[in-house]
């Protein structure tokens, strides 16, 4: 074999050992990286769950008659939805008219406590029934146009912020015929924005008058429980559900 295609042929082994080499090296490095950013991130998500915000009830009152007199920082009234039905391209969500009867109101109270490390800018209640219920904030009188119009809603928001040990205290509304609370779930869920701009949620059990622990959810997650746009398409499409 002449010697230049010896040469050749060493050079191009050499080539491609060479080649063969920096693609396990990047390959290594490419896995380093990815191992020392997800030692990072679980830092980091450990650190912020360290400070999460987080509700504790540190008492709570059994369903009696509804008291106009009693405060309540954050009042709300769930409503079953008696029916729902488009009427010229538009979707009507139609209810007892006697849910409006604030006379014939049961409530629940809790008060509940910021025990976590982190501010809470702002929070919702969100029912967890979006296919039967909705949920009114009842500190002021939009609830009535909400219900006189068929309108849907799904959360009460509370759009002050609650400090670290910051006390607040909640009620939940039911007309006497519809106590829409009893079951083995969570009946409910706390939606809270701290002040680091992170999404967490602590479900309600409302019927064993418990909070469970928060835990990290998104913008993204929070909007499509709360916001009416995705359960409208729900209801047009039922198998969305």
């Amino acid at each position: 074999m002449e010697p230049a295609i010896i040469l050749g042929i060493i050079s191009l082994s050499v080539s491609i050992l060479i080649g063969l080499w920096n693609i396990k090296i990047n390959i290594e490095n490419h896995k380093m990286k990815k191992i020392e950013f997800q030692r990072e991130q679980n830092k980091y998500y450990k650190e912020m769950f360290d400070i999460r915000p987080k509700f504790e009830i540190i008492s709570s009152k059994n369903l009696r008659k509804y008291d106009a007199n009693e405060d309540a920082e954050l009042d709300c009234l769930v409503v079953p939805i008696k029916n729902y039905m488009e009427v010229e391209g538009h979707p009507e969500f139609t209810y007892e008219k006697k849910v409006l009867e604030k006379k014939d109101w049961m409530s629940l109270s809790f008060e509940i406590k910021n025990v976590g490390k982190s501010e809470i800018s702002y929070f919702y209640i969100a029912w967890n029934s979006p296919k039967n219920t909705s949920l009114f904030e009842v500190n002021n009188e939009s609830y009535v146009f909400f219900i006189e119009n068929k309108l849907l809603n799904y959360r009460a928001m509370f759009e002050k912020s609650v400090k670290n040990n910051g006390i607040l205290n909640l009620r939940i509304n039911f007309h006497k015929d519809f106590i829409m609370y009893g079951s083995i779930s969570a009946e409910a869920t706390l939606w809270m924005v701290d002040e680091y701009n992170k999404v967490w949620r602590q479900p309600l059990f409302v019927h064993k008058k418990e909070l469970y622990d928060s835990s990290l959810a998104t913008h993204k997650e929070m909007k499509n429980f709360t916001d009416i746009d995705d359960a409208i398409r729900c209801f047009k499409n039922p198998y969305l559900w």
